[in-house]
């Protein structure tokens, strides 16, 4: 990842000072990357230099239905930054046919670069063993790192590195941004799921930050921004008590 981050660091020259000059950033994605909006929105607008515009939600997929009218609708207004995660939904057709979906991503991430934004590929986070999806999860990801591999202005980002356990796989417990062990992933009847928890939207909107950091001219973010309200939206309490597992 360093090495994509000093490359694209080298072909963009934006600089996010805050008032009229700051960057716009929109996030696009499925449910996942829908619990994961507040945190990314809080840590980049904690820096004072970049809006941010959330329009994920669930069920989005590069080869999903509407997928090109969305995208539209999300370059609208000219973005300096696209945060993207998604892939769950294209599973089946990314492992049927890999090769075509590579020149899938190429087209999307073209009409984003085209509009001269950098892009921020999140891979998908690692999935609750229940699943059954690990292996299909990673060649999506392998997908997405080949992406960037292939295009200088978009970074692929690991996700597991802000939500994985300490051998990289699913986890609902880690260390959060305080230092202290944070609930990142919810729980459904009982089980683990693949959704986010606040701990978890803060240490992946942390992650979005340090990408941006080392490529743009970006502001420190202000001290406990992973604190806000933002915490209390309505998104963590579904399903009701989601996130209130205990680590105990």
């Amino acid at each position: 990842m360093a090495v994509l981050l000093l490359a694209a660091a080298a072909s963009i020259a934006v600089v996010a000072t805050g008032g009229e000059d700051r960057l716009l950033a929109v996030s696009i994605g499925d449910s996942v990357a829908f619990d994961a909006d507040p945190g990314i929105r809080a840590a980049l607008e904690s820096t004072g230099g970049i809006r941010v515009d959330t329009r994920s939600f669930g069920g989005v997929g590069l080869l999903q239905p509407g997928f090109d009218g969305y995208l539209d609708e999300a370059l609208r207004d000219g973005p300096d930054v696209v945060v993207v995660m998604l892939g769950g939904w294209d599973l089946g057709e990314i492992l049927a046919d890999p090769d075509a979906y590579g020149r899938r991503l190429d087209q999307v991430a073209d009409r984003m670069l085209d509009r001269g934004a950098t892009v921020i590929w999140l891979g998908m986070p690692p999935t609750p063993p229940s699943e059954g999806i690990e292996e299909a999860r990673d060649v999506a990801n392998r997908q997405f790192e080949a992406l960037a591999g292939r295009r200088g202005r978009v970074l692929y980002l690991d996700s597991g590195q802000a939500l994985g356990g300490p051998d990289g796989g699913f986890t609902r417990f880690r260390i959060g941004l305080a230092g202290l062990p944070v609930q990142v992933r919810k729980v459904r009847g009982g089980r683990d799921d693949g959704h986010l928890c606040p701990g978890g939207a803060a240490l992946l909107g942390d992650l979005v930050l340090a990408a941006l950091r080392a490529t743009l001219d970006v502001a420190e973010s202000s001290e406990g921004w992973w604190k806000g309200d933002w915490t209390g939206d309505a998104r963590y309490d579904d399903p009701p008590g989601g996130c209130e597992a205990s680590t105990g």
